[in-house]
C-alpha cells in the first residue's frame, strides 16, 4: 500500500523509466565518488553469513580481487557497484532486491560491531530515528575525513506513522539500501512494518565542486504489523472515530485548537492564520483533525509576547547568528560581536565572516541550509574577521543547529565553541568564562577533570590562574559530592581491572601492558624457545558417542586444570582450538630455563589428566603430548580484539610430536631432550620413527622430574610458582637473584641448529 500525500505525490519511477536510468546510473549527471571500504565489507559479510563462501569467491572471481579490504581504507565507488553486479549475477538476485536485503543485514552487521546501543536509544519512534541520523554521522567525520555522508531530512508535517523523506547522498545508487535499513530498524527496534514508496528522483547540485547530490523523496507509512493500512482519511464528523484508539480525535481537543485560531484571529490578523489558503468548510475541518493528530491531544500554549527583550537574547546566547533569505544578519550574540566588530553593520553577510565546514562538499546558502537542517553545522570564523585581541585564537570553530522562523523566512543558528579539552581550551587562550553556563561544554570538560583529579592524574599549568582556582573549587566538594567521586572512581577501577583481565585472556602480560599504554608490539624474532601441543586421544569417538554436555564439560575440566598449571610454571597459552591446547614458553620474554618450565607443565598437565573422567567409558581421560625447542616469530594481530600469535616450523613440529607420540606419554624431540639432559628429568629413549615430511628421527619420551613432586608439579606444595619454575636449575632457593638478572638471549647453549633436527627447526 502506498501513502498518497495530497497534493505532492507524483508516480513513482519505475526501474526501467528514464528517470531511475539517467538520474542512478549516469555518469555524466554524478562525478565519480570515492568511498570508504565499510560497504564493501558489508556486502563481504552478507554473502559470507548468508549465502556461503562459494558464492563469495565466484563473486571475487568474477570481480578479479582478492577481498581484502578494511572499512576505513579508500576505494573507488566503481569497485563497490562491481561487486554490487557480481553478486546480483551470482545470486540470481535483482538489483534493487539485493540492495534491500543487504540494507536489512547492516543493522544486524551494526548490532555485531557495537553499535547495539547507539541504535536502540537514537529515538523513540522511526522519526525520530531518521531525524537524528545525520547528528549521529558528525562523530564520523574524524575518522573519515574525506567522506561526504548522505543527509536525512523528515519535512516538518511528518509524524511518527507517516513522514516523507528526503535523502541526500555523493553516491547514487543506493536508496533501496538505505530503506532496508530503515525497514530492519523500525521492525526491531519499533515494532514497525514500513511501506515505503519514491516520490522522485533528481541530481542536484548543492556546491561548486563535487556538489552533486541524488536528491531522493520517498514517503513511508509505519503501521503495526497486524494492522490494516489506514485509508479512510481524516473523519468526516468528531463523532466518527478510527479503529485505532490511538488516534481518536477527542471534541476537547478540537475545540481547544479552534479556540487557538480565533484568538490569533483576534491579535494578530486573518492573515497570520495557518488555515487561509483553505477555503471549503470540509478542507478547514481536516487541518484542525490533522493538527490534533500531530500533538497526539496536547495543544501547547504560548505567551502573547517574549518575557525576554533583544538586548537580554543577546547576553544570554553570546554564541548566535539570525540572518535572512539574503544572508544578511540580523541579529547575533555578543561574544560574536567583540570578536568581530564589523560584524555589527547592517550590510554584514554570514557568508563574509564564517565558512561552512559541515555539512562537507555543501554551499553555504540560504537553500542548502534548508535541504540539510538536520544537520549540526559547524561554521569557521575566518581569521581576517577578527579583532586583534582575539588573532591568537587560531581556527575557531562554532557548532550547533539551524532553526527555520518560518514566520519571518529567517534562520536561526544557536551554537557554541567547538572545545574537546582543556589542552584545546588553552590552544586558543580561551576561559571557562567564555562558554556560558548552560552550555553542556563546561559539564564534559569538569567531568574529566573531576575523574583525573580522582585519580591523582591532574596536569595542572601553573600559569594559568584560573584552571588552578577551578581545580581548588572542585577539591572542596561537599561530603556527598566526594562520596558520589568516590563510588564513580571505584566503578571506574572495577571497569579498569576487567579491561585488564580481558586483555590477560588474549595477551601475554607484558604486551597487554604495552597495547594498553598505547604503544605498538612491531613483532620479534625469538633463536630458541619451546612449544607444546596437547590432545585428547580419540577425541572424535568421545564425541560421536556422548552427549554435547559431557563432551564440553571434560574440556572444560581439562582446561581450568590446564590452566593453572601453566600459571604455575609460567608458561603461556597462546589458544585452544577443540582438544587441541597450545602452550609457549620463552616469548615474549626472553628466559635460559625455557625448556625446563615446558617440561615440568606437561608433567603437571598429564597427573591432573588422570583426575578427569572419560564419559563414554568411565576410566580416566586420555591425553598425548608434543614438545619440541627451536626458533620462533611472535607477534600482535587486530586492533579491535587484538590476538598473540606466534609462527614458525617450531609450532608445526610440537604438533607433529603430539600427532606420531603414544596415549598417556610426553613425546619429546632431540632439541628438547639437550636441553633437558642432565637436569633431573627422566627420560626414556623412543627409537627412530619417520616424521611426515621430515624423514627418520630419533625422539625421547618424557617420563618424570627427580627433582619435583606430583603435587609441586600441580601447584599443591607449600613451594611458591618461582621456586618450582627454577626448581631443575639447582638453586630454587636463589630465583629472586636469576630473576633479576635474566639473560636476553639463548646464553652458552649450543643453537639448535647443530643438532641432526637442524634441517627444519628453522
Amino acid at each position: 500500500m502506498t501513502y498518497q500525500r495530497p497534493g505532492k505525490f507524483r508516480p513513482a519511477p519505475t526501474e526501467h523509466s528514464a528517470e531511475w536510468g539517467g538520474k542512478i546510473t549516469g555518469a555524466s549527471v554524478y562525478d565519480t565518488q570515492g568511498g570508504y571500504g565499510h560497504l564493501n565489507v558489508v556486502l563481504k559479510t552478507y554473502v559470507l553469513e548468508r549465502h556461503g563462501e562459494a558464492q563469495w569467491k565466484s563473486i571475487l572471481k568474477e570481480v578479479n580481487h582478492s577481498g581484502q579490504f578494511q572499512s576505513s581504507e579508500k576505494h573507488d565507488d566503481a569497485l563497490t557497484q562491481k561487486f554490487i553486479n557480481a553478486a546480483v549475477h551470482t545470486l540470481g538476485l535483482k538489483r534493487d532486491a539485493f540492495l534491500t536485503l543487504v540494507g536489512e543485514f547492516f543493522m544486524e552487521f551494526l548490532n555485531k560491531n557495537s553499535y547495539d546501543e547507539l541504535i536502540r536509544n537514537l529515538g523513540s519512534n522511526t522519526l525520530d530515528f531518521v531525524q537524528n541520523l545525520d547528528y549521529v554521522q558528525t562523530y564520523l567525520k574524524e575518522e573519515y575525513q574525506e567522506e561526504v555522508m548522505p543527509s536525512f531530512r523528515c519535512e516538518g508535517d511528518s509524524v511518527s506513522d507517516r513522514m516523507t523523506l528526503h535523502y541526500y547522498s555523493v553516491r547514487p545508487g543506493y536508496i533501496c539500501f538505505i530503506t532496508g535499513f530503515l525497514t530492519a530498524v523500525a521492525k526491531s527496534q519499533f515494532g514497525m512494518q514500513l511501506t515505503t514508496s519514491i516520490i522522485s528522483i533528481t541530481a542536484e547540485s548543492v556546491a561548486q565542486e563535487s556538489g552533486y547530490r541524488e536528491h531522493v523523496i520517498i514517503n513511508i507509512l509505519a503501521k503495526k504489523p497486524e494492522e490494516k493500512p489506514d485509508t479512510e482519511g481524516p473523519p468526516t464528523f468528531v463523532a466518527q472515530t478510527p479503529k485505532n484508539a490511538e488516534r481518536q480525535i477527542l471534541k476537547t481537543d478540537v475545540d481547544a485548537v479552534r479556540a487557538r485560531l480565533e484568538e490569533i484571529l483576534r491579535t494578530q490578523g486573518e492573515d497570520a492564520l495557518p488555515l487561509n489558503k483553505y477555503r471549503s468548510a470540509k478542507a478547514k475541518w481536516k487541518a484542525i483533525a490533522k493538527i490534533s493528530l500531530f500533538s497526539r491531544g496536547f495543544v501547547a500554549s504560548y505567551p502573547h509576547q517574549s518575557a525576554i527583550n533583544p538586548k537580554m537574547f543577546i547576553d544570554v546566547f553570546p554564541y548566535h547568528l539570525v540572518f535572512d533569505s539574503d544572508m544578511k544578519l540580523y541579529q547575533t550574540g555578543v561574544r560574536l560581536q567583540k570578536m568581530m566588530p564589523s560584524i555589527r553593520s547592517r550590510m554584514a553577510k554570514v557568508t563574509d565572516f564564517f565558512t561552512l565546514k559541515y555539512p562537507r562538499c555543501t554551499d553555504f546558502t540560504f537553500e542548502n541550509i534548508k535541504n540539510f537542517i538536520m544537520c549540526p553545522f559547524i561554521l569557521e570564523v575566518q581569521k581576517d574577521r577578527l579583532a586583534k585581541d582575539f588573532l591568537h585564537y587560531g581556527p575557531f570553530q562554532v557548532k550547533g543547529q539551524m532553526f527555520f522562523l518560518m514566520d519571518r523566512n529567517f534562520f536561526f543558528f544557536i551554537c557554541s565553541p567547538v572545545v574537546r579539552s582543556w589542552p584545546d581550551l588553552e590552544k586558543r587562550d580561551m576561559k571557562m568564562a567564555d562558554i556560558p553556563i548552560w552550555d553542556a561544554t563546561r559539564d564534559f570538560l569538569l567531568t574529566d577533570l573531576t575523574y583525573r583529579i580522582a585519580a591523582g592524574q591532574t596536569t595542572v599549568v601553573q600559569q594559568d590562574t584560573t584552571l588552578l582556582l577551578e581545580q581548588q573549587r572542585l577539591m572542596a566538594l561537599s561530603i556527598e559530592d566526594k562520596e558520589h567521586v568516590t563510588r564513580l572512581q571505584k566503578d571506574l577501577n572495577s571497569e579498569k581491572n576487567r579491561n585488564d583481565n580481558l586483555y590477560h585472556a588474549f595477551l601475554p602480560r607484558q604486551l597487554a601492558n604495552m597495547i594498553r599504554e598505547g604503544r605498538v608490539y612491531q613483532g620479534e624474532y625469538f633463536p630458541e624457545m619451546t612449544a607444546l601441543f596437547c590432545d585428547v586421544v580419540q577425541f572424535i569417538n568421545l564425541v560421536s558417542n556422548c552427549k554435547p554436555s559431557d563432551v564440553v564439560g571434560v574440556l572444560n575440566s581439562l582446561y581450568t586444570r590446564f590452566d593453572k598449571v601453566t600459571k604455575v610454571h609460567d608458561t603461556y597459552r597462546v589458544e585452544s582450538i577443540g582438544d587441541a591446547y597450545f602452550v609457549v614458553a620463552g616469548v615474549p620474554e626472553k628466559i635460559d630455563n625455557h625448556a625446563e618450565r615446558i617440561a615440568n607443565t606437561a608433567l603437571g598437565m598429564m597427573h591432573l589428566s588422570h583426575e578427569v573422567a572419560n564419559p563414554m567409558t568411565g576410566g580416566k581421560i586420555m591425553i598425548r603430548i608434543g614438545i619440541h625447542t627451536g626458533s620462533m616469530v611472535c607477534g600482535v594481530v587486530g586492533t579491535r580484539l587484538p590476538r598473540f600469535i606466534v609462527l614458525g616450523e617450531t609450532a608445526v613440529v610440537a604438533s607433529k610430536m603430539e600427532s606420531h607420540g603414544e596415549p598417556g606419554k610426553i613425546h619429546i624431540s632431540p632439541s628438547t631432550y639437550r636441553l633437558l639432559k642432565g637436569k633431573g628429568f627422566t627420560m626414556e629413549d623412543r627409537g627412530r620413527i619417520e616424521l611426515r615430511g621430515f624423514g627418520p628421527i630419533g625422539t625421547f619420551f618424557l617420563t618424570g622430574n627427580e627433582h619435583a613432586a606430583d603435587d609441586d608439579l600441580v601447584g599443591r606444595s607449600k613451594l611458591t610458582n618461582q621456586d618450582i619454575a627454577f626448581i631443575n636449575e639447582g638453586h630454587a632457593h636463589d630465583h629472586k637473584k636469576a630473576n633479576q638478572t635474566p639473560s636476553s638471549g639463548v646464553g652458552s647453549r649450543p643453537p639448535t641448529g647443530d643438532s641432526e633436527f637442524a634441517t627444519f627447526a628453522y
